[in-house]
């Protein structure tokens, strides 16, 4: 099981936690979620920028810096993109993410070994010595030939243990779907620097976005069945899928397809809307769904961190949209969740009480009666992010979410409420 601790970094003290199959994070707005799901995507993802650096110097073999450099510009780069600048840091900083006992990365403002004087505020990373030793390994710039791309990610898979693609699906998606006719061409004429300015998980969302939506020119449906004829996805994730692309259709109330350069959503008997002109809910819901069924349609195995999948949603679809992701799940995937919601706390209780009462019960049938089978959500950590900690808001003993941890908003409403309402009962008397 990976592990992150967090120290000082944004609005997070201390945080410590082991990374579960599924994890949700729940708080107040600026409470440091986000912070912690990107700090683990960061960590995550440093299996892709190595193979991506290798792979670009089998094709450029007069490289000046060794690997070990290559990677660390590439990974402090990275960090300050995610964070902004070091300078606004604590000097007291310092992650560690552990892949598992023996391997890991860590950073720091300051270095142990007196190498201070580089520059106030510098960004340090450390290496556990089998990743030192693997970058060693591959330090030599050579052609790749297939089978050396083969045992290149089997050999990353098995250093960082972690065989996931991990995408970050980050808030404020409405804003992305509405510009989606102007997409390519704002990334065509941003140079490096306007680029490097853009939160760094919502362009890796766009590009993601740009690289996968001519896939769906025959929408999704069309595009699972295109990978069925092609004997891609398993035949044991169909039934399910199939489950999944009903909940997304019942969400949005359409089919999604992207035809002629332009997004649309099919309603019925040829008519579309361009989904610029579609709702919020629908807007922020859209792609979610898109990028979840890729992953599903062509067998890729994922952590997903997606933040606050409530956005703009009617609670019946929210609902729905924690069913999916919970196939997502029981489908071979992880899933890292944040949420201001109590409607998506409620309904993951919901299908994690499921589970509970199925162990309870001789007729195992009458579960899935209520809960079909592939929606029951077995495992689980959830945390309560607050004052720059966070505390575990999980009840092991009944495996259920503390709903209640954000349930102090609307305590406060209904208390306001009760005392007018005895105010006036009292002016009656």
């Amino acid at each position: 099981m990976h592990h992150i601790m967090i120290k000082n970094l944004g609005p997070i003290n201390k945080c410590s936690i082991d990374i579960d199959q599924f994890t949700v994070f729940t708080g107040a707005q600026a409470s440091g979620k986000s912070t912690i799901a990107k700090s683990i995507f960061f960590f995550r993802t440093v299996k892709d920028d190595i193979e991506d650096i290798i792979i670009r110097r089998s094709t450029n073999l007069s490289a000046e810096l060794s690997l070990y450099k290559t990677i660390t510009n590439v990974l402090r780069n990275k960090f300050l993109q995610l964070f902004g600048s070091s300078r606004a840091m604590s000097n007291e900083l310092f992650l560690k993410y552990n892949y598992d006992s023996n391997t890991y990365i860590s950073i720091k403002l300051r270095s142990d070994m007196g190498d201070d004087y580089v520059s106030p505020n510098y960004v340090f990373l450390e290496y556990s010595n089998n990743i030192r030793d693997f970058l060693n390994k591959y330090n030599e710039t050579k052609e790749l030939l297939p089978s050396d791309m083969y045992l290149l990610y089997s050999d990353l898979k098995s250093l960082f243990c972690d065989d996931c693609e991990t995408i970050f699906i980050p808030a404020g998606r409405s804003l992305i779907t509405l510009l989606t006719a102007q997409l390519n061409y704002i990334f065509t004429i941003m140079d490096d620097e306007q680029r490097y300015s853009i939160d760094f998980c919502t362009q890796k969302y766009v590009e993601r976005i740009l690289r996968i939506r001519s896939s769906f020119n025959e929408g999704i449906h069309g595009f699972l069945e295109k990978k069925s004829i092609t004997g891609v996805t398993s035949v044991a994730n169909y039934s399910s899928i199939i489950k999944c692309i009903e909940i997304v259709n019942k969400v949005l109330k359409g089919q999604y397809k992207f035809v002629s350069g332009e997004e649309r959503l099919e309603i019925e008997n040829g008519r579309y809307v361009k989904i610029n002109y579609t709702s919020s809910g629908q807007q922020e819901s859209v792609w979610i769904f898109n990028i979840l069924l890729y992953q599903l349609i062509n067998n890729t195995k994922t952590f997903i961190i997606l933040e606050e999948p409530e956005a703009h949603l009617y609670p019946n679809a929210q609902k729905d949209i924690i069913d999916l992701l919970s196939i997502f799940i029981n489908c071979g995937n992880s899933l890292l969740l944040t949420t201001h919601s109590p409607y998506i706390l409620g309904a993951a209780n919901n299908l994690l009480l499921a589970d509970s009462v199925q162990k309870n019960i001789q007729d195992k049938n009458r579960i899935t009666e209520i809960v079909s089978a592939e929606k029951i959500i077995r495992s689980c950590s959830a945390y309560f992010v607050t004052d720059g900690r966070i505390v575990s808001c999980f009840d092991a003993e009944n495996n259920l979410i503390k709903n209640e941890v954000i349930e102090g908003a609307s305590k406060e409403i209904n208390d306001i409420s009760d005392r007018l309402i005895e105010l006036e009962y009292e002016e009656a008397q």
